[in-house]
């Protein structure tokens, strides 16, 4: 079969025998689509007509043959390169990956029409223009993206990656592959850097200092905008008013029970109470007497909300934190009734996000 000139191929393309047809493909393979092989315009473009006839007609090995030996060539019909990429993904793959063919439009058709699979392939394509990866980013498949992350021939805009670093806040998947892309800017790694992890942050100071600008993270800034956005959920303020109890919600395991740390307050043993604030919230030493003694009674509220204090409990701490020496007579005030008020409404959950972001701060960001 290998030596059958290429014009009697169109003889065995019109058997339908199953064998031929494979045997005709190994053949196109081997005598016309061969690398080093010079063939006359003529007899390409023969070749190709047969490929175009047989393909909806070979079974699936044989296509993804033909898919492997046309990736790579550049002369190859558009309209057989678009049909094998829209094929199923063991045909497609090849020229997905690998075909110059393919224009923008045909990529960004696929990235919207087709399955992850086929998306994932055009996310490692050597070279993928800015509007293409924008719509991969669009998709927001964690999957997906993450591939266009993971390929430093992807172009992204400046708002598509600002946009993929806002989805990296809640899908951590995507945040190391951001901050390995060399084109992420110093102002997106300053906004990574208040909610990613701390074995990333040395990795986004390099980049921020690199930049040449001064790495100096404003933490009050960073705790004000955990604040902000936890307000703005839905969930932040709970619906239903929260019922008295310790340990609803999921209680505090083996972490101090709040009557510890009101009865420090109440022997006036205030290096113990701190010591178990810091414990029950699981704060460093800054961060917890950031949140008692600079942040004022609504971060004492988050916090105590998001590790399970009830209504009793929290009032009690916060009438002998703040009340001066006098918690019954602060009882009576506007300020307590406000705060008190302001504990209730917000949901556990909601105050979980931002006591996580305090946890997450760095010992030097509190510093003033």
């Amino acid at each position: 079969m290998r030596n059958i000139p290429v014009e009697h191929l169109v003889d065995v393309a019109r058997s339908s025998r199953r064998e031929d047809r494979s045997a005709l493909a190994e053949a196109i393979g081997e005598l016309c689509l061969k690398t080093g092989r010079d063939l006359s315009n003529k007899e390409k473009s023969l070749a190709y007509d047969i490929i175009s006839a047989l393909i909806r007609d070979v079974e699936t090995q044989v296509r993804a043959a033909l898919s492997n030996r046309l990736a790579d060539q550049r002369d190859a019909p558009h309209d057989l390169i678009v049909r094998l990429a829209n094929d199923v993904i063991e045909v497609a793959r090849p020229v997905i990956v690998r075909s110059v063919v393919l224009q923008d439009d045909d990529l960004i058709n696929m990235i919207i029409n087709k399955a992850e699979s086929h998306q994932i392939a055009i996310a490692e394509r050597e070279v993928i223009p800015p509007k293409v990866t924008e719509t991969l980013v669009r998709t927001e498949n964690s999957s997906v993206i993450a591939a266009a992350l993971s390929n430093h021939g992807a172009q992204f805009s400046e708002r598509t990656m600002e946009d993929v670093v806002n989805l990296s806040k809640e899908d951590e998947a995507l945040q190391a592959p951001l901050v390995q892309r060399r084109d992420l800017s110093a102002a997106q790694a300053r906004k990574m850097y208040e909610f990613v992890g701390f074995t990333m942050r040395k990795a986004l100071e390099e980049k921020i200092t690199a930049s040449g600008e001064a790495f100096d993270l404003d933490m009050e800034s960073v705790v004000d905008q955990a604040v902000a956005e936890a307000l703005e959920q839905d969930d932040f303020y709970s619906p239903l008013e929260q019922p008295d109890g310790f340990g609803s919600g999921g209680g505090l395991g083996f972490k101090p029970h709040p009557r510890l740390l009101v009865g420090a307050l109440e022997q006036n043993d205030l290096f113990r109470f701190e010591e178990l604030f810091q414990e029950v919230t699981d704060l460093t030493e800054q961060g917890a007497t950031r949140v008692l003694y600079d942040s004022g009674p609504e971060a004492i509220a988050i916090a105590c909300k998001a590790v399970g204090f009830d209504r009793k409990n929290f009032g009690d701490l916060l009438a002998y934190l703040q009340g001066g020496g006098e918690p019954e007579k602060y009882r009576q005030t506007s300020a307590y009734i406000k705060i008190m008020d302001y504990f209730e409404r917000i949901d556990r959950t909601g105050a979980d996000r931002v006591l996580s972001a305090w946890r997450r701060a760095p010992d030097d960001s509190w510093t003033r």
